[in-house]
């Protein structure tokens, strides 16, 4: 992976158990002594481009993307001392997250269309992260591109539940979908109806793990690889958070199933194990 300059000044630790995921290295400095912590994430398959910064919430096993690159971290760290909490800018066209914010306040005021240009934009800097991909689809709705709407509400249902497990209005949203015959035969839209059920306070996110598998292999076998290794990480992830008796009835081991995710993400992308 490409370390940003002056890196040097950090102590970076990578002997995670899963969480942090793959391709996440703790930033030692920034440790609160909660088991919470900053760490660099590079997105996979983009290993060698900059990573940005998480805060790595180990409780929740959540990453939460706090700066668009290490030298905004640095500047907050050094102007903080890592005792303040981030601001966050709106206009800031080169942040992921402060362009999905603004498209959301777009969107909420009816202004589509620049709404969409910033959520692009976003989904261009980051691909991982489920927010801008779902509202990228609704303005995509609201202005008439269907085909474009229902890809980007693909990709939000297939993002890293390591930054947040998609809503329940992006599952309904994608349950509703009238897919076009271009896209009735993706692994994922093919399973849609069972795939996910509940998912607010009150019910429970109820997943079919066996459909889950099965859109895994078929993405496999379209060579559709990173995001079958996004959804194989999903299904770990979500399988950790499984009753005993949900992990046993589907024969999961998680040591077993991390060995062999490990060794597959290392084989598809090796600069990742660097």
């Amino acid at each position: 992976m490409k370390f940003p300059h002056d890196i040097e000044r950090f102590t970076l630790k990578n002997d995670s158990y899963f969480f942090p995921p793959i391709g996440c290295l703790s930033i030692e400095e920034t440790a609160d002594g909660g088991g919470d912590y900053y760490g660099l994430y590079w997105e996979i398959g983009k290993e060698n481009g900059d990573p940005i910064v998480c805060i790595a919430r180990h409780e929740e096993f959540l990453l939460v993307p706090e700066f668009k690159d290490f030298a905004s971290f640095t500047h907050w760290f050094d102007e903080s001392s890592g005792q303040e909490g981030p601001t966050m800018n709106l206009n800031d066209n080169d942040f992921f997250v402060s362009l999905t914010n603004k498209g959301k306040v777009l969107t909420k005021k009816g202004k589509h269309e620049e709404a969409i240009q910033k959520l692009e934009r976003a989904t261009s800097l980051f691909e991982e992260y489920f927010e801008p991909w779902y509202w990228l689809a609704e303005n995509y709705y609201k202005t008439g591109q269907k085909d474009k709407a229902d890809r980007a509400l693909i990709n939000s249902i297939s993002s890293n539940f390591f930054f947040g497990v998609p809503s329940k209005k992006v599952f309904d949203r994608f349950e509703e979908m009238i897919p076009s015959n271009e896209l009735k035969d993706n692994p994922i839209v093919k399973r849609r109806s069972d795939l996910f059920q509940g998912g607010d306070f009150s019910t429970p996110l109820s997943i079919n793990y066996n459909s889950f598998l099965e859109i895994i292999e078929e993405l496999l076998a379209k060579n559709d690889y990173k995001t079958a290794i996004l959804m194989k990480q999903n299904y770990g992830l979500l399988m950790s958070f499984e009753p005993e008796e949900t992990v046993q009835r589907h024969h999961f081991n998680f040591d077993v199933w991390y060995e062999n995710f490990r060794s597959e993400m290392f084989s598809i992308y090796p600069e990742r194990n660097k």
